[in-house]
């Protein structure tokens, strides 16, 4: 059972910003946005509404200026064996997954 409700202000024009910026490494498949809405703890997947995959902190930066600016919730994603329920997009969002990065500044 999924928790999260789709943002409204997720929409295609929304979409389309960031694709722009992140190119092939966007996802909106249900499998993976199920994937990034469960962490190790109990609670019941609340997957975001859409998935990127950041490259650079300049890329990173830019992603969450463009959610900013639409009041989209911003959930970033390691690993996902976390057991807080951090990683829960309670009010849907665009979850970051930094998985693509090689090294932290």
């Amino acid at each position: 059972m999924s928790l999260a409700a789709p943002n409204p202000a997720v929409d295609e024009a929304f979409i389309n910003q960031l694709r722009q910026l992140t190119g092939d490494r966007l996802s909106l498949s249900e499998s993976v946005r199920e994937q990034h809405g469960q962490d190790e703890s109990y609670h019941a997947s609340a997957p975001p509404d859409v998935v990127v995959y950041g490259e650079s902190t300049e890329e990173i930066s830019e992603i969450v200026k463009l959610c900013a600016r639409h009041g989209v919730p911003v959930i970033p994603y390691g690993t996902g064996t976390a057991l807080e329920g951090h990683v829960a997009a309670l009010q849907g969002g665009v979850c970051i997954d930094v998985s693509y990065m090689n090294e932290v500044l």
